[in-house]
């Protein structure tokens, strides 16, 4: 077990580690000059040779990538150019609101999800009106989806507010969007997972054996389906921060993918990278912890992981 997981926090550390790197290219390819961002469209030469000196941007380049890691793996992401507030101070504020959605709506999608697999998976025949539902949810974008529950619910009938907020009220829409959308990718894994389940010798050796099949599937198949879906868990965080940039900003939802919005439309570069790196780390935390489980609940995944 120690092995296992010491692999897979170095595998994490790797991806991060290659996340940084692409935000530090990322903030050469962004227009505009950071120098000019900070001290403002009128500063002098002096001024602005000042500000490079201080952001170490005279620097050979790979010495500003060493300064770059160094201050990153020690919590410094930065100041911010446009609030003039370091990075990570503004990430910490927003990161309740986002966790708190994204709780939410990896409830709602296994709530709706599990159900949807459970159901497909006992019934002897699939219905094309679900399949349908599930091909056209796995289709749709979230801004799309996002935009269509506002107009429907936030002023064709009105029942939720259209002002951004972190109420409850607020917090639905938003929530629904991401967990419907991930629901087909889980029930899809759920669904599989059971019918190996019940297709496998030791289902058969407890049907031959009279066992009841609410006794079986309870007790047996449920279990054996467990792993997949826990590791698309860890799947579904990458997945759903990729959504929250967009869900965020069409709700007014005051999180991480929020103020990435706003980081880019500022050009405030440490903001936008800072929001970057967090979110990989998170993603990555949310896998090892996936992996984690999995492996206490079925050992072999520690063999094939290695």
């Amino acid at each position: 077990m120690a092995r296992y997981l010491i692999t897979r926090v170095l595998y994490g550390v790797l991806t991060i580690a290659l996340v940084i790197l692409l935000t530090f290219m990322i903030q050469y390819m962004l227009p505009g000059d950071p120098a000019r961002t900070i001290a403002g469209p009128r500063a002098s030469e002096e001024v602005l040779a000042a500000v490079r000196e201080r952001l170490h941007l005279n620097d050979p380049l790979v010495v500003q990538l060493w300064q770059y890691y160094s201050s990153v793996f020690t919590g410094d992401l930065g100041e911010s150019y446009t609030r003039h507030r370091p990075v990570l101070d503004l990430i910490l504020e927003r990161l309740p609101a986002t966790a708190l959605l994204a709780v939410t709506a990896l409830a709602v999608e296994m709530i709706l999800g599990a159900s949807l697999g459970l159901w497909e998976a006992l019934r002897p025949t699939r219905s094309w009106a679900l399949a349908a539902t599930n091909v056209a949810l796995l289709s749709i974008p979230p801004f799309a989806l996002g935009f269509l529950l506002l107009l429907a619910f936030g002023y064709l009938v009105p029942i939720f507010p259209v002002d951004g907020g972190t109420g409850f009220s607020h917090l639905v829409l938003p929530a629904l969007t991401l967990g419907v959308l991930g629901a087909p990718y889980y029930a899809n894994v759920v669904r599989d997972g059971m019918k190996d389940a019940l297709a496998s010798s030791f289902t058969r050796t407890a049907v031959a054996k009279g066992l009841s099949r609410r006794y079986i599937v309870s007790r047996h198949v449920i279990r054996n389906a467990l792993p997949p879906s826990i590791t698309m868990l860890g799947m579904d965080v990458a997945i759903m921060f990729s959504g929250v940039v967009f869900v965020e900003a069409i709700f007014g939802w005051p999180g991480i993918g929020a103020l990435q919005t706003e980081a880019f439309a500022d050009v405030d570069r440490p903001v936008l990278t800072g929001t970057v790196i967090v979110a990989a780390v998170l993603v990555v935390l949310g896998n090892l912890a996936a992996d984690v489980i999995r492996a206490f609940i079925d050992p072999r995944a520690k063999v094939g992981a290695l």
